[in-house]
């Protein structure tokens, strides 16, 4: 008996306005990153303390793999918008853990790839056909969007009794009563972490293209 294929879903087309906005929050991170890249490289301090906290928050070197974690990239962008990092999730991450983002909150933006993620099979096939002449060779680039929704712990308050610390929150609304700063929720997770010459290799690529700057000038 054949079993019946889920339909595929539409597509919904994108506005101009949507296009905008998506270039400019692209723009903002760019630049957000150049200038976050700038400091790294000039303040070894700055730079050792970006890996710290890539070790505490999880990064993963393939950015495209199953694995958790962040990628270097968007490690650099969320520590581009908030400096000190110790654990990074989503919304619902957080409801999980007992805990919800605090009221006034800003959540952080991650780079989202747009479109799916093809598996081996779906590589291996395209090879062939490109090595057969059904295809072009060229490897498409992926392209990305700016996805806000991420929140450091630092943001979060207890949804419930915290376990480290025991501070509950006054009421089942209540997103104002936060831990203490001594709370074993806000240290620094140990992890292993980025090589120097992979986040140098990567902030130096963040910077401005010479030629572009002075083309601008």
């Amino acid at each position: 008996m054949a079993t019946a294929t889920k339909p595929r879903k539409k597509r919904r087309n994108v506005t101009e306005a949507q296009k905008a906005r998506s270039a400019e929050s692209k723009a903002a991170a760019n630049e957000a990153l150049a200038a976050y890249a700038a400091l790294c490289l000039s303040e070894p301090a700055e730079l050792e303390a970006f890996r710290v906290q890539a070790a505490s928050v999880g990064w993963k070197e393939d950015p495209a793999s199953d694995e958790p974690g962040y990628s270097v990239l968007n490690m650099a962008l969320l520590a581009a918008q908030r400096r000190r990092l110790v654990h990074c999730g989503g919304f619902q991450y957080w409801l999980e853990q007992g805990r919800v983002p605090a009221e006034g909150s800003t959540s952080l933006g991650t780079f989202r790839r747009i479109g799916r993620k093809q598996s081996d099979d779906d590589k291996a096939k395209e090879k062939q056909l490109a090595e057969e002449g059904w295809q072009s060779a060229e490897k498409r680039k992926p392209r990305y969007y700016v996805k806000k929704g991420t929140f450091d712990v630092s943001q979060t308050v207890p949804r419930e009794r915290c376990p480290h610390c025991g501070t509950a929150p006054a009421g089942p609304d209540d997103r104002t009563t936060q831990c203490p700063t001594t709370c074993a929720v806000f240290a620094t997770r140990p992890g292993v972490k980025p090589p120097v010459e992979l986040v140098v290799a990567l902030m130096t690529s963040l910077l401005p293209d010479e030629d572009e700057a002075d083309g601008e000038e």
